[in-house]
């Protein structure tokens, strides 16, 4: 992991709570109730079974002719249409009160975890509008560089949110995520009747 991605993470964990995050953003909590046949189908079933949607986009803003002739502006980064798929209910046949605390804590930790992509992916965003307006000799030069930063950081947000994956196994490594995005980890112990 980058020096970068950690002292994003730091940052997001400043965020708030996971409904602070959820009720900032405006985040669309899309749930879906899992049914499996059993506590194992749901171990080795869908490895992810959470999924956050984030529409990733940037605007020029503020563009305008210097008094030297020059062209400037700035770049703003926005997140739009925050989706975060999860389930409602985790059940399988014949669940004891203990396999049902097991899937509801289940169910939380995929939330967490889900929550955290948008964590990541606002600290990137507020990383990315923090930086120096662009200014060039002309107005095409302008817009290719407003273009090349639109673009760099479309990939840097995609590349710290597959990071923020490989550091946490998708979750089932959550504990090793710092400060608000650490948590339980998406892991489901079976026991050997289930």
């Amino acid at each position: 992991m980058n020096a970068l991605f950690t002292a994003l993470l730091l940052t997001a964990v400043a965020a708030g709570s996971d409904g602070a995050v959820i009720a900032r953003l405006h985040v669309r909590i899309d749930a879906h109730d899992l049914s499996v046949s059993s506590c194992h189908d749901m171990v080795t079933g869908n490895p992810e079974p959470g999924l956050a949607t984030i529409r990733y986009r940037y605007q020029i803003a503020d563009t305008h002719r210097l008094a030297n002739g020059e062209y400037g502006g700035t770049i703003v980064f926005e997140l739009a249409d925050v989706t975060v798929d999860v389930p409602r209910s985790i059940a399988w046949p014949e669940m004891t009160d203990a396999d049902r605390a097991r899937a509801e804590a289940l169910r939380h930790a995929i939330v967490h975890h889900e929550i955290g992509h948008v964590r990541v992916a606002e600290a990137v965003r507020d990383a990315l509008n923090t930086r120096a307006p662009i200014v060039a000799p002309d107005v095409f030069t302008f817009r290719a560089d407003a273009d090349a930063a639109g673009r760099a950081g479309f990939e840097r947000f995609t590349r710290e949110e597959r990071e923020y994956d490989e550091l946490t196994d998708h979750g089932r490594r959550q504990h090793d995520a710092p400060g608000a995005l650490s948590g339980p980890d998406t892991v489901l112990h079976c026991n050997d009747s289930d």
